[in-house]
């Protein structure tokens, strides 16, 4: 059983997670509205070109983050509505299921929430791990959260990070987008996000290797 925080959130919870590799940028965590956005970094190739006559280079926005069109794999984009609100994107049209990792760090560091979306035949299946100290303490299962079956959300014991699940924005018309709004309630305590993807790349409902962006920490 689950306490229940607020009115709406429960007192513990997290998700379930795994590994791979990706790309980063930064922006500054106290700028509300900002925003930083995360790829797979993409290893230059030297060519020669024509240099035309040089112009004023214009100087990159901060939030600018690591974009690249060509790049494939999962984005992970954090945005700061409010100091003690983050809104955290993973998004890859060719997933089939989508993590997010939220982890401490110091003594902090065996810590994490773990968030896993995954493409299911009826509806998503939604679960959120609690891990302190590198054991699973407890799990979640949200998907019924649609319907109105599933809890409504809660906060990690030692982590200071909340879900609810109206806070969710799932994939949908295969835009590959997944979208939770994290409650910080203490935002100076850093914490350090990671976004993950993965597909069928041989049979339905059997999810290959996970892909995941490189982390971004808030502080």
């Amino acid at each position: 059983m689950f306490p229940r925080f607020a009115p709406v959130l429960l007192s513990t919870l997290a998700v379930l997670a795994v590994s791979a590799c990706s790309g980063i940028a930064s922006a500054d965590p106290a700028s509300p509205g900002a925003r930083v956005t995360v790829q797979p970094a993409l290893t230059p190739v030297p060519t020669s070109v024509s240099t035309p006559a040089a112009e004023p280079t214009p100087t990159p926005s901060l939030n600018a983050g690591g974009v690249d069109g060509a790049a494939r794999g999962p984005e992970l984009t954090v945005e700061f509505p409010r100091a003690d609100l983050l809104d955290v994107t993973l998004r890859d049209p060719d997933a089939k299921a989508w993590r997010l990792v939220v982890a401490g760090t110091g003594a902090l560091a065996t810590d994490r929430l773990e968030i896993v979306v995954e493409t299911g035949d009826v509806g998503p299946a939604i679960t959120v791990t609690e891990v302190q100290q590198g054991e699973v303490v407890s799990v979640m299962d949200l998907t019924g959260y649609l319907d109105g079956t599933a809890a409504a959300g809660g906060c990690h014991g030692t982590l200071p990070v909340c879900i609810d699940s109206s806070g969710f924005r799932l994939p949908a018309d295969g835009d590959g987008r997944f979208t939770v709004r994290l409650q910080v309630p203490d935002p100076t305590t850093p914490l350090v996000m990671t976004g993950g993807a993965a597909g069928w790349p041989s049979e339905p409902f059997v999810l290959g290797p996970w892909t995941d962006t490189e982390s971004f920490q808030t502080q």
